[in-house]
């Protein structure tokens, strides 16, 4: 299978080798397009008051703009016949509304699924086991042979420790962070602000949320242009490739 490779960390990410060389070895013919810095939580966001430049670095294509511009100059210009983008694997989850809808590595799988290849977003826990990573997507790339009709693109998180468990996602978690604004005085007298704050305790049962942190499943979650979409099959089929021994699909 012809896969193009993007992401929202850039050229440097340290899952970004790895997962080339995992999806290299089980055949499949791999074209890497990413943002030429990090881009994340850069969702959709797209280029259009400037040129787009592409250059190769490495075995790469490294671009001037975000994750969803580099899906679009992979699936235009560098590799119009890829059968399938895959975006990630991110550096953390991604995990709520927020961070699902403000991701750079989903909004390039998205951007993927509105030009009508087929698409998965990879984010994984920090401290997370890079071969269960790679077997996860590969897991997924199979799974994704089936076909996904009617998603856009198939979001997946995994858990740094993983207990066994795949769910199919119906509902997510509206905010994970308990997010404040921070305020400074820089050198000049002038205020700052950063915006943060700590992940919440508790979580709704049956979000994505839940799933992750209490259950620490790896999560599926279909999207689709009326919001989640159903993707039963895929997460069948992904549990049983990767050895789970539950699926609440």
């Amino acid at each position: 299978m012809k896969i193009v490779v993007t992401n929202d960390d850039g050229p440097h990410s340290p899952l970004l080798e790895p997962l080339v060389r995992g999806l290299e070895a089980v055949g499949n013919e791999v074209v890497v397009v990413v943002p030429e810095r990090p881009r994340s939580a850069a969702g959709l966001a797209r280029t259009y008051h400037k040129p787009l430049r592409v250059r190769r670095l490495g075995g790469y294509y490294v671009v001037n703009g975000f994750p969803a511009d580099a899906v679009f100059l992979a699936l235009k210009l560098i590799a119009p016949d890829a059968e399938l983008v895959i975006s990630g694997v991110n550096v953390g989850e991604n995990i709520g509304i927020e961070a699902t809808y403000g991701s750079g590595t989903v909004g390039a799988a998205l951007q993927a699924g509105v030009l009508g290849v087929p698409s998965i977003a990879a984010s994984m826990e920090v401290g997370g086991d890079v071969d269960f990573m790679i077997k996860v997507v590969e897991g997924a790339v199979a799974s994704a042979r089936a076909g996904l009709d009617g998603v856009l693109a198939v979001s997946i998180n995994i858990p740094s420790v993983w207990k066994g468990g795949v769910y199919c996602v119906r509902k997510l978690a509206r905010a994970v962070y308990r997010e404040r604004l921070y305020e400074g005085v820089d050198p000049r007298g002038e205020k700052y602000y950063w915006r943060w704050g700590p992940r919440r305790s508790e979580f709704e049962p049956d979000t994505d949320a839940y799933y992750f942190y209490y259950m620490r499943g790896v999560t599926v979650l279909g999207l689709s242009e009326s919001g989640v979409a159903s993707v039963e099959n895929f997460g069948r089929k992904l549990g049983q490739l990767i050895g789970a021994v539950k699926v609440d699909c």
